[in-house]
């Protein structure tokens, strides 16, 4: 069985290795990596992905972080082979809309801040070296510019009223030490969104690096009938 995997900010599609792997050999799962050097709003990188999905072939859809409300509204379209919806550490509406009104800085242009600084910020105790590193690398290649652009979609987007029309059996893994996407993300969906089943794994906001193995399982657990 297929699964695309739509990536959070970074775009780059290089961090899921290990949950690749975890997920074989039930799941094959394919990545989409956003074009590093074009700014491209929600709506183009929703078109972006469409164009890439699997013809005939059943898939499984996965939005980790950044991307969930791109996948949301790819499921809510009902593209014919799609067998169900995996939502990571995401969001249907902007995780954080107090900070719209700092949107017009980010039209400014301002540098990325250092990834080494950002990381124990957002991590905590999470926060490795190794993981540190691999996160440089894959921002490496993303223009600041098209960072700010990302940002300033997620602060703005709202991709609930599309919920509703979603039919497919959908699960939100939510990271029980998530410091970027509050819990109240995942119960807005659920009110939008009673089928949603919720398994909540110990970890960071960057679930499927850091709990790679567990994400996997569940997964895998919820969707047998793909197998």
């Amino acid at each position: 069985m297929r699964a695309v995997l739509l990536p959070g900010m970074d775009g780059s599609g290089t961090l899921h290795g290990e949950f690749v792997a975890a997920m074989a050999p039930r799941f094959q799962v394919e990545t989409v990596a956003y074009p590093p050097d074009r700014i491209l709003s929600y709506a183009q990188l929703q078109a972006f992905v469409v164009d890439r999905l699997p013809g005939d072939a059943p898939f499984l859809l996965i939005g980790e972080s950044f991307s969930g409300p791109i996948a949301i509204r790819i499921a809510a379209a009902r593209p014919p082979s799609l067998i169900g919806l995996v939502l990571c550490a995401s969001f249907a509406a902007s995780p954080r809309p107090w900070l719209r009104h700092l949107q017009p800085l980010l039209g400014l242009p301002l540098p990325k801040p250092p990834t080494r600084m950002l990381m124990p910020a957002m991590m905590d105790r999470w926060t490795t070296r190794d993981w540190t590193r691999r996160e440089q690398r894959a921002l490496a290649d993303l223009p600041a510019a098209v960072a700010r652009a990302r940002l300033s979609e997620v602060l703005k987007v709202d991709a609930t009223a599309e919920l509703a029309r979603i039919r497919d059996p959908v699960l939100y893994l939510q990271a029980s030490h998530d410091r970027l996407v509050p819990r109240r993300c995942w119960h807005e969906i659920h009110a939008h969104l009673p089928r949603a089943t919720r398994v909540r794994l110990r970890g960071p906001h960057f679930l499927l690096q850091h709990q790679p193995a567990l994400a996997a399982r569940a997964v895998q657990r919820h969707f047998p009938a793909a197998v």
